[in-house]
């Protein structure tokens, strides 16, 4: 009997824990293993075609991701085009693409934004514009890819008169647009889902626009997922109750779009940091997590390994242990390039006042020692084929930082006369973007807000001339606009008012310099951008590639 007794004890342990087993199963389902995000992944970013994403299936399937998102640059079709169809090439590789990640319990999503490069406009209103995403999106579902995400991020703001008649708001519009969509969507078998990416997308903007981020959340169905960029459109930081107060205004949780490691505003430049500084809490205050990697494929699988350790484990990731980790999941006999590597590209991440990575040497002897450092990271690489791809798409930056350092490195101390060319100014954007441009040297200023609106440089002059001209060599942005500048010596105005410059080269000016404004000794001359609208990397900007004073009379002794 006493036998009985204990095996029914046991039976009833054994009963309670596989109840207490179930439960675990039940809540790591509902929540993901540690509290781990439940949708997990990353898109393309101006990713041509889909060769990448060819590359990328796999490899989220290596780290435990199961969301992979198609940029709409990637697709003409997508963006640019998006009245046109896909190809009959395009829909065939969605569906091999489509079977590839269903194997690998990978989920596709495409993307498309029909706002972004509309010419004609998008019109909200129209039953022939509708039609086309519509069509859109049923060609591709055919093709096995479920998940959508219609974009209406970074467009035109503004409604065409149609649409401002029936709608009266950009919500409205969008309201309807989406609701329209997804009711038409539910149709479909298997159902698929749609992610919507508002036109105001960061806490920042949503801020700034009250109106239209509470008609987003109130009116778009509680079905539809919303995108949502964290605190800035480049976060440094992502906490949970930065999630939650955006889910009151949204009326749902919102989907993480990570602007991490993305690196289109750096002209491609290697951001290779370990993601840090999100929440250890934040999978549950979120319906999903997606990072918008670089351009360079091969070189976003070093930022984005750090990524998936974080999504799959966030409340024991640690972004200092993670560079560790990178190094020791390369082969032993290349680590102590990559560790060189991420010493170089790795060492800052939004929010540091070092970023994006680049060499910042403050005289001549430190870019000789930088130079040494980039020199050895090249020739490093070129020994190891296991490096092959990354050095392929690190290459031209590196190259072109060995070029600058070895400029800074053999550059006079004091300039050439009085021609100084464009890295000789301090201050502006070339700090942060770069200082080659359109093979030369310069520096270039962009709007009031962001802090880079003036460039100074000093000169010398042991005698001042009677008469005196500057010549300045500039460019505006490229997108045609021609900012508002100033041009000053010693804070003599010498021009202010609509640049003079041109987009499509750079081009000449000159301006006689006003009596009295230059003087013995050292002179500063400063160029500023007085637009008062406008982001950092972002038009209008205006970029100097040389500024020369030159004599317009007789001097009463020579200028040094």
């Amino acid at each position: 009997m006493r036998f009985v007794r204990a095996f029914g004890l046991h039976k009833r342990v054994l009963f309670l824990g596989c109840v207490l087993a179930c439960v675990l199963c039940l809540f790591q389902g509902a929540f993901g293993a540690e509290g781990r995000f439940a949708v997990r992944g990353i898109k393309g970013l101006w990713w041509d075609g889909v060769e990448n994403y060819r590359l990328a299936l796999p490899w989220l399937a290596e780290h435990q991701l199961n969301f992979l998102m198609f940029c709409y640059t990637s697709f003409p079709a997508s963006a640019k085009d998006w009245r046109s169809a896909y190809s009959p090439d395009e829909l065939e590789s969605f569906r091999t693409l489509a079977a590839q990640a269903k194997e690998l319990r990978v989920n596709l999503c495409l993307s498309f934004n029909p706002a972004i490069w509309s010419n004609p406009p998008l019109e909200y209103s129209s039953d022939q514009d509708y039609r086309i995403i519509l069509d859109k999106v049923l060609s591709v579902h055919e093709r096995g890819i479920s998940w959508f995400a219609l974009c209406l991020d970074d467009i035109n703001r503004d409604l065409t008169p149609s649409d401002k008649e029936r709608f009266g708001s950009l919500q409205a519009a969008q309201v309807y647009l989406v609701n329209r969509l997804w009711a038409d969507m539910q149709r479909m078998k298997p159902r698929p889902k749609l992610i919507f990416c508002p036109s105001a997308y960061s806490t920042r903007d949503m801020t700034l626009h009250p109106d239209y981020i509470k008609a987003i959340g109130a009116g778009i169905s509680k079905d539809v997922q919303i995108f949502w960029t964290g605190p800035e459109v480049c976060s440094a930081s992502i906490a949970r109750i930065d999630a939650e107060k955006v889910a009151q205004w949204l009326r749902r949780k919102p989907f993480v779009w990570d602007n991490y490691p993305v690196n289109d505003m750096y002209p491609w430049r290697p951001l290779l940091a370990p993601v840090q500084h999100r929440a250890p809490d934040l999978a549950g205050a979120v319906s999903g997590f997606m990072a918008n990697p670089m351009k360079q494929f091969h070189a976003s699988t070093l930022p984005l390994t750090t990524l998936a350790w974080y999504l799959n484990d966030p409340a024991s990731y640690n972004s200092e242990t993670a560079s560790q980790r990178l190094i020791h999941a390369f082969p032993p006999e290349t680590r102590g390039t990559v560790r060189l590597l991420l010493e170089l590209y790795g060492n800052s991440f939004w929010g540091d006042g070092a970023f994006p990575p680049r060499p910042r040497p403050s005289s001549r002897t430190e870019a000789n020692r930088m130079l040494g450092r980039y020199r050895a990271l090249q020739a490093q690489m070129q020994t190891h084929p296991e490096l092959a791809a990354l050095l392929s798409d690190i290459r031209p930056t590196l190259e072109e930082d060995i070029h600058e350092l070895d400029h800074l490195a053999s550059r006079r101390a004091h300039g050439d006369g009085l021609l100084l060319f464009g890295d000789r100014f301090s201050g502006g954007g070339a700090e942060l973007y770069g200082r080659r441009r359109e093979g030369r040297w310069v520096n270039y200023v962009y709007a009031q807000p962001t802090g880079q609106d003036e460039m100074r440089a000093e000169f010398s002059l042991s005698a001042v001339p009677k008469a005196a001209e500057l010549r300045v060599l500039a460019l505006n942005d490229d997108f045609g606009n021609r900012p508002k500048i100033s041009v000053s010596i010693n804070a003599a105005v010498v021009f202010e008012g609509e640049s003079p410059f041109t987009s499509e080269a750079f081009s000449e000016r000159q301006w006689r310099i006003p009596p009295g404004a230059l003087k013995p000794g050292s002179n500063t001359i400063a160029i500023a951008n007085l637009e008062t609208v406008g982001s950092s990397g972002m038009p209008p900007w205006f970029m100097v590639a040389e500024a020369q004073i030159e004599d317009a009379g007789q001097p009463d002794s020579p200028a040094k």
